[in-house]
């Protein structure tokens, strides 16, 4: 009689056992990301923007090696938003000034491009588009973990609305938004 009830409890434990090993395994892997992409997300925070703001998706601009697209650009009284993303996940290690940065996820180790360069880039391409503005950067990490404070451009997608809040001195008068808004539209 003991040995069946022996048995029986350490079946108990065992399923036990399984049961928190899976809910880990979950909640690991989750991560608590939803299925939604990172530009998905952002685009989605900008379309929340009022009507001061006029988003530009995957802007095709001449660079100095060829054609490059920027994710977003936001014209604005407050300037010219320059949206780059980073939407690798894992976290990401490095020095704002090195031109490459370091990203760890699942126990492999790999090389990035420094995002902060890339957004330069972007803003240099656009400045030769649009001529002299005040360009605003921007650097959204959607998915990934820093371990460095790379500056106050360096956001996660929930800091991007309070971003766009923190910019609201007027520096762009109505004429230069709106031959932006006419070159952009191109």
């Amino acid at each position: 009689m003991i040995e069946i009830i022996t048995a029986y409890w350490i079946e108990i434990f065992a399923t036990l056992v399984v049961f928190v090993a899976l809910i880990i395994l979950f909640l690991r892997n989750g991560s608590g990301r939803s299925n939604i992409s990172g530009r998905e997300r952002v685009k989605r925070e900008l379309d929340r923007l009022d009507e001061k703001y006029v988003v530009f998706d995957n802007v095709i601009v001449q660079a100095e090696r060829g054609m490059m697209t920027i994710p977003h650009a936001v014209v604005s009284p407050y300037g010219v938003f320059v949206i780059t993303l980073c939407d690798l996940p894992g976290k990401i290690s490095g020095n704002k000034d090195e031109r490459e940065w370091q990203i760890k996820a699942r126990g492999a180790s790999d090389i990035i491009l420094n995002p902060l360069w890339e957004n330069r880039k972007h803003i240099n391409a656009l400045e030769k588009k649009l001529g002299p503005r005040l360009f605003i950067p921007v650097v959204v990490f959607t998915h990934a973990k820093l371990a460095n404070n790379f500056g106050p451009i360096a956001l996660r997608v929930g800091q991007l609305r309070n971003f766009f809040s923190e910019h609201t001195g007027t520096s762009m008068h109505l004429d230069s938004q709106k031959s932006a808004i006419a070159v952009l539209s191109e």
